[in-house]
């Protein structure tokens, strides 16, 4: 029985260094996964700042936008009272136009009888 004892012992002994190795392999697996995960979250954290700040510069640029848009629109306002008015001057000019070929035309008209008066 002593042998029978004798031989796990020994197998217990050599299994010591396998499972030290086997126990080191996986400790350096584990460091390197977790560098490699520290890499990657790094990496993360660098992408998150760099879409941060171009989402800040869209930021401040909408807000630019807006106030050119605001600025623009009171340049409008001020600007629409003179439009109407040369939409209401065009308007006029048409009908002075109109009122002028009216004139032409009867002038037109008279010419011809004081010719025949003449005559």
């Amino acid at each position: 029985m002593s042998a029978v004892h004798h031989i796990p012992h020994q197998q217990g002994e050599e299994s010591v260094p396998k499972l030290d190795d086997t126990i080191a392999s996986l400790e350096n697996l584990i460091r390197l996964d977790t560098e490699a995960t520290i890499g990657d979250l790094e990496l993360l954290v660098r992408v998150n700042q760099n879409a941060a700040q171009r989402y800040r510069a869209m930021a401040d640029a909408a807000e630019g936008l807006q106030t050119d848009s605001d600025y623009l629109s009171g340049k409008y306002a001020e600007v629409s009272k003179y439009i109407k008015q040369v939409d209401e001057l065009d308007d006029r000019v048409g009908e002075l136009e109109k009122v002028v070929r009216e004139l032409e035309e009867w002038t037109g008209e008279l010419e011809v009888k004081v010719r025949r008066l003449r005559r």
